[in-house]
């Protein structure tokens, strides 16, 4: 796989993100990144990323709902056609920028159909990536309610998430529902441990 930061520089991802924020869209996208990542590197003494494959996970939680611009709903087949039409991401080689959108439109409920025209390797890391980037925005459901992730580790061959805050029954429930993939292709369970302040 190719490393995107070779193709497209986090400046002109950043012009990207601004050019499609709506709702001050921009911060939940910082958050889940960030939240995404954490949950990489929890993994990653167990199933070793590659720094490319970081990469991609961390641009595709950072554009994974600029489909807000034209619509909130079915944002994310908006994301989708941006991703591919944008030309600030012309430079981005055909494979990669299709990767880039399948992952970060395929945050919601369904993995898109295009997948099938993907190697069995490049299928096998577009979901693990969508399956952790899944997670990270269920870990920021509603974008305001105030829940923090405390703590990300994997421990008795669990993946357990300790969050805080006075909504984090709400996120607990959003999370068991959006890990069905991730339990799927990882093969461990989910404990979310929530902290009321």
């Amino acid at each position: 796989m190719l490393n995107i930061v070779n193709y497209l520089n986090e400046n002109d991802l950043i012009k990207v993100l601004n050019k499609y924020n709506v709702f001050d869209i921009t911060t939940h996208e910082h958050k889940v990144s960030i939240y995404a990542l954490r949950l990489l590197n929890s993994l990653n003494p167990y199933y070793g990323f590659r720094d490319e494959e970081r990469n991609l996970l961390n641009y595709t939680s950072l554009l994974h709902d600029i489909g807000y611009f034209i619509n909130k709903e079915s944002h994310h087949n908006h994301t989708k056609y941006i991703i591919l039409n944008e030309p600030l991401l012309d430079d981005i080689p055909k494979d990669l920028r299709r990767n880039l959108a399948f992952i970060a439109s395929g945050h919601g409920k369904f993995v898109d159909e295009t997948l099938v025209f993907h190697s069995q390797k490049e299928k096998d890391t577009a979901l693990k990536l969508l399956s952790i980037l899944r997670i990270a925005d269920a870990l920021d459901h509603k974008h305001n309610l105030g829940v923090s992730l405390e703590t990300v580790e994997i421990k008795n061959h669990t993946l357990n998430i300790q969050i805080k805050g006075d909504a984090s029954n709400i996120i607990s429930k959003k999370v068991k529902k959006r890990s069905k993939l991730f339990i799927q292709l990882y093969n461990i369970p989910i404990n979310v441990e929530c902290i009321l302040p």
